[in-house]
């Protein structure tokens, strides 16, 4: 039994699904690059697609995606918006997950976020914050429904005059998931239990 419900624990645990981890390099200044295999995705056949828009014009605005990191910058008097297209096999990602979640490392100034799910469904622009484990659940989204058949997603950044931003890995993940305080407890819990059992067992045979 012990045992049963330590794998169940584990199970969920390992429920979160890798979009990117932003370690296949791709670069653009005001323009677009792509697309590109993301290597890495636990999404088959993931392609992505990044654009760099400068506001004005004659400004620079930039998307790099390196070791690990997403980053977007503006120079001085650009308020440029960046977007991150992803199209991949269908997922149903509603079945082990209920939301996405990914690290923010680095606000500089205000940003917000749109993302667009089969290029229908809407998650509308809000602020992000600070640094931060950033989550939003499909739930939040128009149409949720497009979670169970997942073949394209969409993140659109914009923000105040010469705003830049470093992003951590995407993935869709559970907010089911034990903390690990939580889960360190249950498995020491299950560990004892375990070893008592073992204990009285030992000892029955040694007396009989």
């Amino acid at each position: 039994m012990p045992l049963l419900a330590l794998a169940a624990v584990a199970s969920d645990v390992q429920s979160a699904v890798l979009i990117d981890d932003f370690s296949t390099a791709q670069s653009v200044m005001n323009g677009s690059s792509g697309p590109v295999n993301v290597t890495g995705s636990q999404l088959s056949n993931l392609t992505r697609i990044i654009t760099a828009t400068a506001s004005p014009n004659d400004a620079e605005t930039t998307v790099e995606i390196n070791h690990g990191f997403l980053n977007i910058y503006n120079d001085f008097g650009s308020t440029g918006t960046a977007s991150i297209f992803y199209s991949f096999d269908a997922a149903n990602l509603a079945s082990i997950a209920d939301g996405l979640l990914f690290n923010i490392r680095l606000i500089d100034l205000s940003a917000e976020i749109e993302l667009i799910a089969n290029g229908t469904s809407r998650f509308d622009f809000a602020n992000i914050g600070v640094q931060s484990l950033y989550e939003i659940e499909f739930a939040q989204f128009s149409d949720s429904s497009v979670f169970s058949h997942l073949v394209s997603l969409r993140l659109n950044f914009r923000g105040a005059e010469d705003w830049d931003g470093q992003f951590g890995p995407l993935t869709a993940d559970s907010s089911n998931v034990p903390e690990p305080s939580t889960l360190f407890l249950l498995t020491f819990g299950l560990g004892i239990l375990g070893y008592s059992r073992a204990y009285r067992i030992a000892k029955n045979v040694s007396v009989s």
